[in-house]
């Protein structure tokens, strides 16, 4: 019986460490090539966020835009208020005139029949036909701004509940976009302990750069090709489109995080996030005198209306950091 224990357990460690060092390969194998279905998956949870994050911005826009309406149209209700005061007086003072012509009519008859000549008669009865059309705008003036000072209170009165709608409707909206922007950063970012040890033990290499060597036909773009595309020229067919952009992957727990494609976010991937370009695309940025070519591997940002989010090895490359603006077109 003790030869028979002796010869199986032996053999029981061999194939826990087998299966072990199986199941180790299989992982590794895993997070350098990351099978389709995970990919999909984050770049579906990454567009979610966006789509959500846009949706936000939109309903928060519609709700400022209400609410400066409501402020200027609070504005104009207390104008209006100001200057009732005196259009009562004033209207008041023109009835009171009006009825004064009218009680001395035969008067005015006979002030217009005493003029000397055609021509007196002729100003006598402009300036009485002044005088009646002055009281009555001052009237009208008066029954005008009751009419919109009354108009604008009921204008405000929607707008205040409408207010109240958008504003609920951006603050659900933006409970969505953070929900789904951590779920993204959540899948992201799930393993990148185990990935920056592989990464460090030459486990996981990084192929960005070989990939944009394959689609332009060239060697990559370097910091100190001029901004109109050097050697690289001769690919190029259009303008540069300006958009904003930022940086991510240092201090944000994103550096050694999947990406939509699949790959990591490494010190050395000559990666970049936008919104909707096919991933695998090479794109050309310039910024400041600086040229680069990186290849579209994520989506994002998923906040602000920038365009484009450079992995770390691109931003130094282009001396860029922060928010700022920057042009990109297609070249492979």
């Amino acid at each position: 019986m003790s030869t028979i224990q002796s010869t199986i357990c032996p053999l029981r460690m061999r194939i826990a460490r087998g299966a072990a060092c199986a199941g180790l390969s299989l992982a590794l194998v895993l997070v350098a090539c990351p099978v389709s279905a995970h990919a999909e998956s984050l770049e579906k949870l990454q567009e979610a966020a966006i789509a959500a994050n846009d949706s936000y911005e939109k309903a928060e826009q519609e709700s400022q835009d209400l609410q400066k309406q409501i402020e200027d149209n609070e504005a104009k209700i207390h104008e209006l208020e100001a200057k009732l005061p005196g259009l009562r007086n004033k209207a008041a003072a023109a009835m009171r005139a009006s009825y004064k012509l009218q009680q001395a009519q035969g008067d005015l008859v006979m002030l217009l029949l005493s003029a000397e000549d055609f021509n007196q008669f002729v100003t006598q009865a402009a300036y009485l036909d002044i005088i009646t059309e002055s009281n009555a705008n001052a009237i009208k003036e008066l029954n005008d701004s009751v009419w919109e000072l009354n108009t604008t209170k009921d204008e405000l009165t929607k707008q205040k509940e409408d207010a109240d709608v958008k504003l609920a409707e951006a603050q659900r909206a933006k409970e969505e976009a953070d929900a789904a922007r951590n779920a993204a950063v959540a899948a992201a970012t799930a393993d990148t302990a185990q990935n920056e040890a592989a990464y460090a033990s030459g486990q996981i290499t990084d192929t960005t750069s070989q990939q944009i060597s394959a689609a332009t036909g060239n060697a990559p773009a370097n910091n100190d090709a001029p901004a109109n595309g050097g050697s690289n020229s001769g690919n190029v067919g259009t303008s540069y489109t300006y958009v904003g952009a930022s940086t991510y992957g240092e201090g944000d727990g994103f550096m050694y995080g999947k990406t939509a494609s699949g790959a990591l976010v490494t010190p050395t991937s000559m990666g970049v996030a936008m919104r909707s370009m096919p991933l695998g695309t090479v794109i050309e940025i310039t910024y400041n005198g600086h040229t680069v070519q990186a290849v579209v591997n994520d989506r994002g940002p998923f906040t602000g209306n920038r365009q484009i989010d450079l992995q770390p090895a691109v931003a130094h490359a282009l001396g860029f950091s922060g928010v700022g603006t920057l042009g990109y077109r297609v070249v492979g």
